[in-house]
C-alpha cells in the first residue's frame, strides 16, 4: 500500500486502513467504537457516546478561529457486508483485505467499506492534525446507518453545538449534494400451505448468481438484474412440465439490489433432461436481455436431496405471481436534475419460514424525493401483496432532504472548489437516504451539504474508490474548513 502512503491524502488512508482492520458491519460497530474512544483519549479529544450509540467528538478552534461558525463533520460507523459466493470472509470477525487495482482501491471479494469509511477516516484525520485551520469543530459518527439509520433517528436535540453540517457520505467527486431522497420499508409476510412430495420424484436446486447488485438508490437506474425478480420470472414461465416449489430465497439487504437467489423444485424424474435444457435456454435469454450489463450472470441447476415438503399449487401460484408483478426499479426521474432518479423501489430480500408459521418474508425499500409519491408507491406495493393474502407492515419512514437555495456552506464550498481545481462543481440531489433529512427534524436551522470522493458500486463486492479523487476530496475539505466564517 505504498502508493496510498505517498498520496497527499495519506492521513485519510492511514485511518482508513485501520478502520478496515476492525470489523464493523451494521449492528456490529462496537469494536470500532471502542477503538475510536481509546484513540480519542490518547490524543486528548473529547468523545462521548449517546444513548443509541452515536459518537460525538469535539475539538477546539485553531488559534485565531475561535469566533468562526462551529462546524460538524459527519459520517457513519457501519458498512454494508456483501461478499461473493466463493468468499469465506466473516464480516463480524475478519478484517477487510484492501487491493489496489490500477487507479482504484477495492477489496478481495467483499465490499470495501469506503462507504462511509473514507468519510469517517477523513474526520479522524482532521481531529488529529493540529496544523489545520478551522473554527470550533465537532465530529458526529452515527451508528447503524445502512440498515435502519438508527443513529440519525435517535440523535437528540441539543447534543451538538455546531451550526453547519458537512456530510461525507456522497460518492462522486466534483459534485456537491444539496438534497436526497426519503425512504420507507415495506415488510411483507406471505403465508403458504405445504404438502408432501411424491417419494419417487426428483429435487433440483436452481440458482441465479453472478449478478452485479449494487446500491438500491445510486445504482437503481443502471438496468441491473434483480435476482429475486428474475428467478421468480424464470420459474413462473416453466411451461414444459409440472413441478412444485419447495423453497425460494434471495438477497440479504433491503438497500442492496439482490445479486443471488435460489430455489428448490420437485418434479417427476422423467423431466430431468428437459429441465437442464430449459435452464440452458433461459440462461441464454437472460444474457441477451442484460447484454452489456450482466456479463457474469449464471443460471444453473443441480440435483439435490428431496425436501420433506412442497408448496400447494395455490400457494405456489400466489408466490410466483406476487413476485413477478411486484413493482421494482425506477418509476420517475427528477425533472430538475439530469439523470437523477426521483422515485424507485427495490425488492431486496426474500426468506422462508419452513416451520411454525409458514410464510415467505420480503423486504422492499421505496425511495423518492417527493414524500407523497413515496407513500403512494409504498401503499401500491402493500395493496398488491395484500391481494395475494399477505400481511404487510410499513416502517422505517425517513424524510428526504429538501435543497436550500440560500445555503452559505454551499457557496463557501463551491468557491473553494473553483479556486482549487479551476472548474465549477455540479449541484446534485442524490437518490439515496442521506442522514441529513433526519437531522433536519431535530436541528432545523443547520446549514448542510454533502460531498465525497468517487466510489463506484457501493453495497456490492465490486465496490471501489478512485484513489486520485480522495486527494481532491481531502484538499477541498481542508480548504472549506479554513474558509468558513
Amino acid at each position: 500500500m505504498q502508493r496510498l502512503q505517498a498520496s497527499s491524502a495519506s492521513p485519510i488512508w492511514s485511518y482508513f486502513s485501520t478502520i478496515c482492520s476492525i470489523p464493523h458491519p451494521s449492528k456490529h460497530e462496537q469494536q470500532l467504537v471502542d477503538w475510536i474512544k481509546n484513540w480519542a483519549s490518547e490524543i486528548n479529544i473529547d468523545c462521548v457516546q449517546d444513548e443509541v450509540g452515536n459518537l460525538i467528538l469535539s475539538k477546539p478552534a485553531s488559534k485565531g478561529y475561535e469566533a468562526k461558525t462551529p462546524v460538524i463533520l459527519q459520517a457513519h460507523l457501519d458498512m454494508v457486508p456483501q461478499k461473493n459466493t466463493d468468499s469465506e470472509h466473516d464480516f463480524v470477525t475478519d478484517p477487510i483485505k484492501m487491493v489496489i487495482d490500477g487507479e482504484w482501491l477495492t477489496a478481495d471479494n467483499t465490499t470495501l467499506g469506503a462507504d462511509n469509511g473514507v468519510g469517517m477516516a477523513s474526520s479522524l484525520a482532521v481531529l488529529a492534525d493540529n496544523s489545520l485551520q478551522h473554527g470550533p469543530l465537532e465530529v458526529l459518527l452515527t451508528t447503524d446507518e445502512e440498515t435502519g439509520m438508527t443513529g440519525a433517528f435517535g440523535l437528540k436535540a441539543g447534543s451538538l453545538k455546531g451550526k453547519i453540517l458537512i456530510n461525507t457520505d456522497s460518492e462522486q467527486e466534483g459534485e456537491l449534494y444539496v438534497g436526497c431522497a426519503g425512504g420507507i420499508n415495506v415488510n411483507i409476510e406471505l403465508p403458504y400451505e405445504k404438502m408432501e412430495p411424491e417419494v419417487d420424484n426428483g429435487a433440483y436446486k436452481i440458482s441465479l448468481t453472478g449478478l452485479k447488485g449494487g446500491h438500491s438508490g445510486c445504482d437503481i437506474n443502471l438496468g441491473r438484474a434483480n435476482a429475486i425478480k428474475e428467478l421468480a420470472t424464470v420459474l413462473n414461465n416453466f411451461d414444459g412440465f409440472p413441478f412444485h416449489i419447495a423453497s425460494l430465497e434471495g438477497g440479504s439487504l433491503r438497500n442492496a439490489i439482490p445479486r443471488e437467489a435460489n430455489a428448490v423444485i420437485v418434479c417427476d424424474t422423467q423431466y430431468k433432461n428437459s429441465l437442464e435444457l430449459l435452464i440452458n435456454t433461459l440462461q441464454v435469454t437472460l444474457l441477451a436481455k442484460y447484454q452489456g450489463i450482466e456479463g457474469s450472470l449464471q443460471l444453473s441447476v443441480e440435483q439435490c436431496e428431496l425436501p420433506s415438503a412442497i408448496l400447494t399449487m395455490a400457494s405456489q401460484s400466489a408466490l410466483f405471481e406476487s413476485l413477478h408483478h411486484c413493482n421494482n426499479g425506477v418509476f420517475a426521474m427528477d425533472s430538475q436534475f439530469s439523470n437523477v432518479v426521483e422515485t424507485s423501489s427495490n425488492l431486496g430480500v426474500i426468506t422462508q419460514n419452513k416451520s411454525g408459521k409458514l410464510s415467505f418474508k420480503m423486504q422492499v425499500l421505496v425511495r423518492s424525493q417527493i414524500e407523497q409519491d413515496k407513500q403512494n408507491e409504498a401503499e401500491s406495493i402493500q395493496a398488491h401483496f395484500e391481494g395475494y393474502g399477505a400481511m404487510v407492515r410499513k416502517d422505517g419512514n425517513y424524510p428526504g432532504w429538501t435543497p436550500n437555495s440560500n445555503s452559505d456552506i454551499y457557496q463557501v464550498m463551491e468557491k473553494q472548489y473553483i479556486e482549487l481545481f479551476s472548474e465549477k462543481p455540479k449541484t446534485m440531489v442524490i437518490h439515496a437516504g442521506l442522514e441529513c433529512g433526519l437531522f433536519s427534524d431535530q436541528y432545523p436551522d443547520w446549514d448542510m451539504i454533502s460531498f465525497g470522493p468517487t466510489i463506484n458500486f457501493p453495497h456490492s463486492p465490486d465496490e471501489k474508490i478512485e484513489i486520485a479523487s480522495v486527494d481532491k476530496y481531502w484538499a477541498l475539505l481542508k480548504a472549506t474548513l479554513k474558509a468558513i466564517d
